[in-house]
């Protein structure tokens, strides 16, 4: 049986794969710009005229969330595990410390519209018009200017550590910094005539920049393999490259598409980004995404779009119903119930996201998953002939 329940799961993880990125009903229509993810299943998306919507199962199902501005808001990112900062036009900065229950406005200090903003650990870093970069050291409680002596507007920073940071923007900009934004030097990109939107290092050396011509459907990926001192380019004419996320050292996923078709281009890398691969996705033009995990991406964009990819089981649909059985609380913190409404016994065995083989249990009234991982575990039950699948969020 064993054996037959690790081939299900596996069979099932390639026709997941096979969809790549699947739309997910947001509730709204309005552009959403960026998406981030504070644990496996707790995330949340914002966009145009404050909108934000939030999960808590993993993107399965989004919900409202009233960020009491309209200003566009074009970035959101996680500072802890139910803390997010959100940034956008007209020097509007939001902060919420229960998974977007609420949020509380932020005087960062200037009127300046925020493009981006990056988190590494208790330091922040915000981008945005007329050379904007500003800077916290207590994790976005109080924010000051850091100066970078041009007006081009910076569309994002990345930091690979205290000290060593990257910002990209207008004009073919690339920004590096040694010394935490207290002084920046300029590296040659080669590509003067593109506005540089994105910028990723999965580590210290290898980098990736996204960039587009405005207006025109013509982008180009910079990679470098030495710490930004010298970059290689390719061209991606009849798109629009907009944001990037790795999910580790190697693998990686840009989020673009056709301004003038409004389609969804995502491109995938499994060797630091020094080449990119085309995904199937059917969707409006995407600009924001993000990978949680090895397993798990996201991407959002024009028309209030969500695509999610799963390369495993997660959100798989139950595959019988006639088991009627229980599981709750299902997100939990560790230790779920399971309730059977019938007489006949049942056997549980416990799966890695991977499909790996965790546990078995016979008649339990309970999963214990205290002392594994956050993230998402599966439990295949079986009773006599018949099986379901459930999946148990730790968060």
């Amino acid at each position: 049986m064993k054996l037959f329940l690790l081939l299900f799961v596996v069979i099932v993880r390639f026709s997941l794969s096979a969809q790549t990125f699947l739309p997910q009903n947001s509730g709204v229509t309005a552009q959403l710009n960026a998406i981030g993810f504070a644990t496996p299943s707790s995330g949340i998306v914002v966009g145009n005229s404050g909108v934000i919507r939030k999960t808590t199962n993993a993107g399965l199902d989004w919900t409202a969330s009233n960020s009491g501005t309209t200003a566009d808001l074009m970035d959101i990112a996680p500072t802890g595990p139910t803390s997010y900062i959100a940034v956008g036009k007209t020097g509007t900065m939001l902060k919420t410390t229960n998974s977007g229950g609420s949020w509380t406005p932020v005087n960062c200090g200037t009127t300046n519209d925020l493009l981006s903003i990056f988190v590494n650990g208790q330091y922040l870093y915000v981008t945005g018009a007329n050379g904007t970069v500003l800077k916290s050291s207590n994790y976005g409680n109080a924010w000051f200017t850091l100066s970078t002596g041009i007006s081009l507007t910076l569309n994002e920073a990345y930091f690979v550590s205290d000290v060593v940071g990257y910002v990209v923007g207008d004009a073919g900009t690339i920004l590096k910094t040694v010394n935490g934004g207290g002084a920046w030097s300029f590296l040659n990109s080669g590509a003067s005539g593109y506005s540089l939107t994105s910028v990723c290092f999965p580590d210290g050396m290898n980098g990736v920049i996204t960039g587009g011509i405005s207006g025109s459907n013509q982008s180009v990926i910079l990679h470098s393999d030495n710490a930004g001192s010298t970059w290689d380019s390719d061209s991606y004419p009849n798109t629009f490259l907009n944001d990037i996320s790795f999910s580790d050292y190697i693998q990686g996923y840009i989020a673009g598409g056709s301004i003038s078709g409004n389609t969804s281009n995502i491109y995938s890398t499994t060797n630091y980004g020094a080449n990119w691969s085309l995904e199937a996705s059917a969707s409006s033009r995407q600009l924001g995404v993000c990978t949680p995990s090895v397993n798990i991406a996201y991407t959002c964009g024009l028309n209030g779009t969500i695509l999610r990819y799963a390369s495993s089981t997660a959100g798989m649909e139950n595959f019988d119903e006639n088991l009627n059985i229980e599981v709750s609380p299902n997100p939990g913190s560790g230790v779920f119930s399971v309730v059977s409404n019938s007489n006949e016994a049942y056997s549980i065995e416990v799966f890695s996201i991977d499909g790996q083989f965790l546990f078995q249990l016979e008649n339990a009234n309970e999963v214990d998953l205290k002392d594994f991982p956050l993230g998402v575990y599966l439990a295949v039950i079986q009773c006599n002939s018949n099986q379901i699948l459930r999946r148990l969020v730790k968060e």
